[in-house]
């Protein structure tokens, strides 16, 4: 039998605290290695491990104005028409050319008679020459190019006021398809909690008939009820499916994601008249218009200046060398001259070209004077529409909260023997219809808003702070 001494046991205790210090070592050294790798991984692969990223509704914006593919479509035709004021400056800058010419001139030799050939020629090629010019062509005057310029430029603010109308538009959607998803998993939720209440009627049926308090139909409507209630969650379900896939395609992603509640949009406290200038004033619809009148009002200044003369300055420069016919071997000379263009009569072209212009311009001032007038209809018809639908959600609101009390008291009723199974499954399915309701229209007034707004200007103005160049006019 081994006798342990205290010093023994005095060892065997730092031995295990030693192991114990040892090994919680370990264990912290692995989960700061583990913590580190999950950083790393976070860092790496921005989509949370259960597949699903949370993007607000700025974060949409961005994603939409970077990749979404009808504005970076619209983007390539606005470069496009950048190219088109280069054409009205190169009316002005100077043609330059090179003409090099080198040729041999030959003699045609008859062969000797006592070729093997049979009597062919022979060609021997002498008298080497050489030319060329430097050409010249400087325009002095050329004042249909002024005008050219100006409607190329108006043309570039067109075709911005274009992306820009495109991209607000595609916003515009993303705005709309983002509410909408955030409406349609508040209906989800409203959905499954009507499903859990028709689930605790079935229950409290089946339990009533157990005790012989209801019969067998109480429990088969209920179970009706709560299967219809059942099949709207699943279809609530799927229509926010539908909803995140639009918002998906919208805005470029392929990923799944997660929406949060923005702040909602609302309209400051001004007047009618006040939203209506601002429309005239900021409307990117109309400015676009503006635009197309001004470039054809400029078209038709550009074919009327065509019988105005135009003054061009020539020069050139001419090197030749004619070894045979020049005895000195080469001759160098330069030529200027100061060319003058009047044109007097262009046929038909002319005349047609500047009707034409004329009649584009008149048709683009007359869509602009409907236009003003259809804006001012729409401010209208928004303004008054958002005030109603804003008492309808005060009115809806009221009557879900009622919905929701008679619901609970025809509860209450049917525990207590004094109301029907009916007459519950009836409150409930008001109470189910109130919420609908509400939030259709509380994505109507938002909708609504989000559109009165691009009505008005004010949402590219609110755009304009994502800091894109493609958003600035």
């Amino acid at each position: 039998m081994k006798i342990f001494r205290k010093n023994d046991f005095r060892s065997f205790e730092q031995n295990s605290f030693i192991k114990y210090i040892t090994l919680k070592k370990h264990l912290t050294l692995v989960l700061i290695y583990f913590v580190f790798f999950c950083f790393i991984v976070s860092m790496l692969n921005p989509i949370k491990s259960y597949g699903e990223k949370i993007i607000t509704l700025n974060e949409a914006y961005l994603y939409a104005a970077k990749l979404n593919g009808t504005i970076k479509s619209q983007r390539e035709s606005y470069y496009q028409s950048t190219l088109l004021k280069w054409t009205a400056i190169s009316m002005l800058l100077p043609n330059i050319s090179l003409t090099y010419k080198d040729q041999r001139f030959h003699q045609n030799s008859p062969s000797s008679s006592s070729s093997s050939s049979g009597g062919s020629n022979i060609f021997s090629f002498f008298y080497p020459t050489y030319g060329y010019t430097f050409a010249l062509t400087q325009p002095l005057l050329d004042i249909p190019a002024i005008p050219a310029y100006y409607a190329a430029e108006n043309s570039i603010k067109s075709s911005k006021m274009s992306l820009n109308n495109v991209s607000q538009n595609k916003l515009f959607e993303t705005a709309s398809d983002y509410y909408d998803v955030l409406s349609n998993e508040n209906l989800v939720k409203a959905d499954r909690k009507t499903m859990e209440e028709a689930l605790s009627h079935m229950q409290l049926a089946k339990a009533k008939l157990k005790a012989g308090l209801a019969i067998i139909t109480d429990v088969l409507q209920a179970k009706s009820e709560y299967y219809q209630a059942k099949q709207q969650y699943i279809a609530a379900k799927n229509k926010l499916k539908s909803a995140e896939a639009n918002l998906r395609a919208i805005i470029g992603v392929n990923f799944n994601f997660k929406v949060v509640k923005p702040k909602n949009p609302a309209l400051l406290n001004n007047s009618l008249k006040k939203y209506i200038k601002s429309a005239y004033k900021y409307n990117p619809g109309l400015k676009s218009l503006k635009f197309l009148k001004k470039e054809s009002k400029d078209e038709v200044y550009y074919y009327e200046t065509q019988y105005i003369p135009k003054i061009n300055f020539e020069a050139t420069y001419n090197g030749i060398s004619d070894n045979h016919f020049i005895p000195q071997g080469n001759e160098h000379y330069w030529t200027a001259a100061g060319v003058l263009t009047f044109p007097l009569f262009q046929g038909g072209t002319r005349i047609i070209s500047i009707e034409k212009a004329r009649s584009q311009n008149n048709a683009n001032m007359y869509e602009l004077i409907q236009a003003k007038r259809n804006l001012r209809a729409d401010v209208v018809s928004g303004f008054y529409n958002i005030q109603n639908l804003k008492y309808q959600i005060i009115a809806l609101k009221h009557e879900e909260s009622y919905a929701f009390k008679n619901y609970k008291l025809v509860e209450e009723e049917y525990k207590a023997g004094v109301a029907t199974s009916v007459d519950v499954i009836t409150a409930l399915a008001e109470l189910a219809s109130a919420r609908h309701n509400l939030l259709a229209e509380k994505l109507g007034y938002y909708s609504s808003i989000l559109n009165f707004k691009t009505l008005t200007g004010s949402f590219k103005r609110e755009l304009i702070r994502l800091s894109i160049d493609r958003f600035k006019y």
